[in-house]
């Protein structure tokens, strides 16, 4: 009997131990940041060039201009990620045609807050390219 009780007391510990509300952990006050829009790629050779277009208009808290985020993988593992500052709107990459790549792009940017409780960057969701 006992170890009944201690199996289920395990089982229901770990039940509320991998509960967690995403959303609040999710969350950031103020307004959202659009995605970019328009990613292509385009390949030349040895190098690809990702290019987009920026959001037209920020939120009055967004300090500008804005930097672009772009994270990078190559046959499925991240080789890492690079902060784009003054407004880009594209990059050039080495290109290797026996590897598969993805980009994710995002627009990120400081905030004008004083609240110490208020992250001071915002991130936009990504826009993704495979090829």
């Amino acid at each position: 009997m006992k170890n009944y009780i201690f199996y289920i007391s395990m089982v229901c510990l770990l039940l509320c131990a991998s509960c967690k509300d995403e959303e609040i952990l999710s969350s950031k006050p103020g307004e959202s940041i659009a995605p970019v829009t328009n990613l292509k790629h385009a390949i030349s050779g040895t190098t690809t060039t990702l290019t987009w277009d920026l959001p037209t208009a920020f939120p009055a808290d967004i300090v500008q201009p804005v930097s672009v985020l772009v994270q990078r993988y190559e046959n499925g593992l991240s080789v890492g990620s690079q902060v784009l500052a003054n407004a880009p709107k594209s990059v050039t990459y080495p290109y290797n045609a026996t590897k598969k790549y993805k980009y994710i792009v995002k627009v990120q940017s400081a905030v004008n807050s004083t609240d110490p409780y208020v992250s001071k960057l915002r991130i936009s969701p990504g826009q993704t390219v495979n090829f």
